[in-house]
């Protein structure tokens, strides 16, 4: 973390001390912690949610849950938040987590193939918040984008990549070069540039952590 990181994360409103424990879980129970957003990010989800007001709210990738109840907390007490999730050993953490979280009562937990579920769920999604396999990014925006209502939010996360998909942008051809995850890449730079041209959504992308996408549906 960088000072200027550091210092917008200690002048920032953090997710409520409800959650603390559930970021401990996390840093015991899963071999890599870092793979859940942070308290930080979690801010931004919930602050997001909340200004949005959807009822029906999806998350693609839940890994331990922690993304999940800031955004079922921005939610308030109404809605439903549909939680896709392909790692079935992740499936009673993330029910404990909601207990912790008390918010059990607000979620839909769909183990399985993402690319399946989604075409289950309601139309009208006013929220979504992609963070799963990086090569399937582009196929979960083209699943997702159809069922949401217009006004909706659509966020991807890891949109930089560890800044890979700079480094790819300014070497095309990549003579003489190995990037690491060069698919993931090469998927995340494509999508970002898709993203930027699809005339149905307005965006934004921002470095925050490891780079979000936010897109606005028109």
């Amino acid at each position: 973390m960088t000072p200027t990181e550091d210092y917008c994360r200690r002048n920032t409103s953090l997710p409520d001390d409800s959650l603390y424990p559930i970021e401990r879980s996390i840093a015991l129970h899963t071999a890599m912690p870092h793979m859940a957003s942070s308290p930080y990010q979690g801010a931004l989800l919930q602050m997001l949610v909340s200004l949005t007001h959807p009822t029906i709210a999806v998350e693609v990738g839940t890994h331990a849950g922690y993304g999940a109840a800031c955004i079922a907390k921005g939610m308030g007490n109404h809605g439903t938040l549909h939680l896709i999730e392909a790692n079935d050993e992740f499936e009673n953490l993330i029910l404990h987590h909601a207990d912790l979280a008390s918010i059990r009562d607000r979620i839909n937990l769909h183990i399985g193939i993402a690319a399946d579920i989604i075409p289950t769920l309601p139309d009208g999604i006013e929220f979504a918040f992609i963070d799963a396999d990086k090569e399937n990014y582009d196929l979960y925006y083209s699943l997702l984008l159809p069922k949401m209502k217009p006004g909706g939010l659509l966020l991807l996360d890891n949109m930089l990549w560890y800044g890979r998909v700079v480094e790819y942008d300014n070497d095309p051809t990549h003579e003489g070069r190995q990037l690491r995850c060069e698919r993931e890449t090469r998927a995340l730079h494509q999508l970002n540039h898709r993203i930027t041209l699809d005339p149905r959504v307005d965006n934004i992308l921002l470095p925050i952590r490891d780079g979000l996408m936010l897109c606005r549906l028109r």
